[in-house]
């Protein structure tokens, strides 16, 4: 999981552009952060280090990085090191011309595609899958850049949104079954494409339409030319990215996440009801599931009783288990008197690792709680993921596939007084009958999700399985 952006300008420099856009998809990843621009197709500047935006980027380095053409991202590592190596985005060179990706995804056949690569004697510039892509296209003999990159894509097996940028274009492709998002927007003097609608908000345009699946795209100063578009036979989009990873305020199949994420918890209270005092949505990942929750529950919102510091971001998307620990317990604060001799039923989006709700659990009975019950508006996360989120590095880390799926025990490993999950029925109801608030409205089947975190249906079949 990492955001990426692409944009083309006609009249204007575009690494601060790119800076607030990176900002607002800081959710998507934090370990590293990197921008390369382009002016009129001369000579590429690049700029990446370890780091979040702030860190990474200086008035003075933004100032250095022009050009009117420009790829970034933000990285949450995958298939490879936390490193400065692996920081994207990733140079390579095609027909003696240089040209530049950035990924959003993971590949499963990573090692295949690198043992091709040495074989034709062309050593990747990183371990990651993304220096595996820009080695093969560097290597695919074609008549254009573009065919180059058609033909390569070809070969890759897994989850993939691109943006690639070769001399004064961008080239914007995504996987054929649209796991990972990526969008279009326009503004008067170009086009910009991000990972989520909420970047382009931050960069002053408006969106246009989803990338679809299995599209090629071609964006210069003219404007954007369909490469390759074939229909969409298949779609599974992350059904994970509805209920965590994508900011509340995107669109993503014209709905609006907050939304979706309202509507599941109305199903929710519904489906697992709970006696209680008051409701406390986790903030922030819990708050917009919280409200419908208590829209349905009528049980008096006790949001007040959890202060959210902001002084650290996702503890999801921290690389180890120590760090996620400390970031819980600078993220939180209990306040005693909201609780004390209380019922509370906590809300969240989901148990993935169980960290944050351990250490809550902790603190809201040494406040005094009376009871602490927990209610998620997603299926128990069972399954490792091979898509763009590395549950699959780490044997038995998840908790709910380390109890086998038995919510008594999860609940027991948390110290709850009860739990229960939205089921998964019920978490694709809620998607698909929200209203859209963006056309074109994308009209979705209860196949058009993956949701193999929840029931191991793998799209695209790995190799190995943890």
């Amino acid at each position: 999981m990492c955001g990426i952006i692409g944009i083309v300008s006609r009249s204007r420099q575009v690494a601060s552009d790119m800076y607030y856009g990176l900002y607002g998809l800081q959710h998507r990843g934090k370990e590293s952060a990197g921008m390369v621009t382009s002016e009129c197709g001369e000579k590429c500047c690049f700029q990446g280090e370890m780091g979040e935006i702030p860190i990474v980027f200086s008035k003075k380095i933004l100032e250095r990085l022009s050009g009117n053409v420009g790829i970034a991202q933000n990285r949450y590592s995958t298939t490879s090191e936390s490193s400065f190596e692996n920081i994207q985005p990733i140079q390579g060179y095609w027909g003696g011309e240089e040209f530049w990706i950035a990924h959003n995804g993971n590949l499963i056949n990573t090692e295949d595609l690198r043992e091709y690569c040495l074989n034709k004697g062309r050593q990747p510039s990183a371990d990651s899958d993304t220096a595996a892509i820009a080695s093969l296209i560097s290597l695919t003999s074609a008549f254009s850049f573009e065919q180059a990159v058609k033909k390569t894509i070809q070969k890759l097996r897994g989850a993939f949104s691109l943006v690639i940028l070769y001399k004064d274009r961008i080239i914007v492709v995504r996987d054929s079954l649209g796991i990972r998002p990526l969008c279009l927007g326009k503004r008067k003097d170009g086009y910009i494409v991000a990972s989520e609608t909420c970047a382009l908000h931050h960069m002053g345009a408006t969106l246009i339409r989803e990338i679809d699946p299995g599209e090629i795209s071609v964006i210069n100063r003219a404007g954007i030319k369909k490469y390759y578009h074939p229909s969409v036979t298949a779609r599974k989009f992350c059904i994970f990215e509805l209920i965590y990873f994508s900011r509340p305020d995107s669109i993503v199949l014209g709905r609006r996440v907050g939304d979706v994420q309202e509507n599941m918890g109305r199903l929710l209270a519904q489906e697992h009801p709970a006696e209680a005092d008051i409701v406390i949505p986790i903030p922030d990942s819990g708050n917009y599931g919280g409200w419908g929750f208590i829209e349905v529950s009528k049980i008096p919102n006790g949001q007040k009783a959890i202060l959210r510091t902001h002084l650290i971001s996702r503890t999801f998307i921290e690389a180890v288990q120590e760090l996620r620990d400390q970031g819980v317990d600078l993220k939180f604060v209990i306040l005693k008197e909201k609780v004390m001799g209380k019922r509370v039923v906590l809300i969240d989006d989901s148990v993935v690792r169980g960290t944050t709700q351990k250490r809550l659990v902790k603190w809201l009975r040494a406040a005094g709680a009376k009871e602490i019950h927990a209610r998620i508006f997603s299926p128990p996360y069972m399954y490792p993921c091979y898509y763009g989120i590395d549950t699959y590095r780490v044997k038995d880390e998840l908790i709910a596939k380390r109890n086998k799926g038995d919510i008594e025990k999860i609940r027991q490993e948390l110290g709850l007084d009860s739990l229960e999950y939205l089921s998964l029925d019920l978490a694709i109801k809620a998607i698909i009958e929200t209203p859209c608030v963006r056309k074109p409205c994308i009209s979705l089947k209860p196949d058009n999700f993956c949701a193999a975190c929840f029931n191991s249906r793998y799209p695209v079949k790995p190799s190995k399985i943890n």
